[in-house]
């Protein structure tokens, strides 16, 4: 702190517009002369008293402050409490009031967003699923300035969302749109970063069908809508994910080989795969076969079959099947992770896609034939 003298600040008696005022010299602060006027010199002291007072308490920088701001300052404190100091808050709002990219809107970033991601080569079925979540987030927020956006914003909307795995799954996406906008700095913090990642406790089991539904399902298929045997036969004895079967082209299946091509046009993680046709495969497809051509595919051809069937249905079951089967059958988790599409390890097969099944039941899984009648059509929970 620099040191004053007793008679600081100085007082002097002046002219002013042929009238006396006393005048309170406070010197240099901050490379400039402060200096003060009052009517009568008791008020020039009892002001020089106030400043000297003031300095003896908090120092020079405190001379730099009009009696309003120091009034201001009070008030900061007291709405404060004993949450954050002043100059936290200060920083707090300087770092968050814009980015160095510039201002930019919710809307304006989600659209900036989903461009980056089909520019990279997303799969198409990733950006519909991203423009249909992102898309309810900006119908909410579209106007408001990426930088307000704060995580108790985020957690306030994100408690809307009753059903936890698609609050999981919208938590995922805004912190993949915060990490873009942090990249391109419009803001300069992630808010999604301090959420917690909603828990899911269920059954992570797969839920498959047994060998006599199986049969079963592909018989109802065969005598009720045999036009969408290619696609079921795709989905439950290749793995394929429903999109991809839907997409696939019979110019990319080759029954002489007996292999499919999965191009990275179609496929979930954009890589290319090939998936081998077991014998049960390639018989079913035969009699469907085609030079070129879409794989037919029917939404309600797709709904008549299950109803006729009346198989208890769960989600991505033909997949969950064929995975557990196929891991069963051959017992070499790499290859049936490579013939399902998964990127890198066993991790996903045996989280999500794998149950335990004896291999019996799994030789029996692919000897399903064409000509073979079902043996029981009751829903199961396995």
């Amino acid at each position: 702190m620099q040191r004053r003298s007793k008679d600081w600040p100085k007082i002097h008696k002046r002219k002013h517009r042929d009238k006396d005022v006393w005048s309170i010299d406070c010197g240099m602060i901050d490379g400039k002369r402060k200096i003060l006027t009052r009517s009568t010199r008791k008020e020039a002291e009892q002001e020089a008293a106030r400043i000297r007072a003031r300095f003896n308490r908090v120092g020079s920088d405190a001379l730099k402050l009009s009696d309003e701001k120091l009034r201001d300052a009070v008030r900061a404190y007291e709405k404060l409490g004993n949450r954050l100091s002043l100059v936290e808050t200060v920083d707090f709002y300087l770092l968050h009031a814009q980015g160095e990219g510039g201002v930019i809107t919710i809307g304006e970033l989600v659209d900036a967003y989903e461009h980056d991601r089909r520019r990279s080569g997303r799969a198409e079925a990733t950006l519909v699923d991203l423009h249909a979540r992102l898309g309810r987030f900006a119908n909410e927020f579209g106007e408001t300035q990426a930088t307000h956006i704060s995580t108790r914003c985020l957690e306030d909307w994100l408690d809307t969302i009753k059903t936890p795995t698609a609050k999981r799954n919208m938590r995922v996406h805004l912190s993949g749109l915060f990490n873009f906008a942090l990249k391109r700095r419009y803001v300069v913090v992630n808010p999604v970063t301090a959420i917690t990642t909603p828990k899911i406790r269920k059954d992570r089991r797969p839920g498959i069908l047994t060998v006599p539904q199986c049969r079963h399902l592909m018989q109802t298929v065969k005598e009720s809508d045999p036009e969408v045997t290619t696609w079921f036969t795709l989905a439950l004895f290749a793995g394929l994910r429903p999109k991809e079967a839907e997409r696939m082209d019979w110019r990319d299946i080759d029954l002489d080989r007996g292999d499919v091509f999965v191009s990275a046009a179609i496929s979930k993680n954009a890589h290319d795969r090939y998936v081998t046709l077991q014998p049960t495969a390639v018989e079913w497809l035969l009699p469907h076969r085609k030079r070129s051509g879409p794989v037919f595919w029917s939404r309600r051809a797709y709904n008549r079959v299950r109803r006729k069937a009346d198989i208890e249905w769960s989600h991505d079951v033909l997949r969950h099947s064929f995975g557990s089967y196929h891991l069963a059958a051959f017992r070499n988790a790499g290859d049936t992770a490579e013939q399902m599409g998964h990127k890198s390890d066993t991790s996903m097969l045996f989280r999500h896609y794998r149950r335990a099944t004896r291999q019996e039941d799994g030789t029996a899984f692919f000897d399903i034939r064409p000509g073979q009648r079902g043996e029981e059509n009751s829903a199961v929970s396995v």
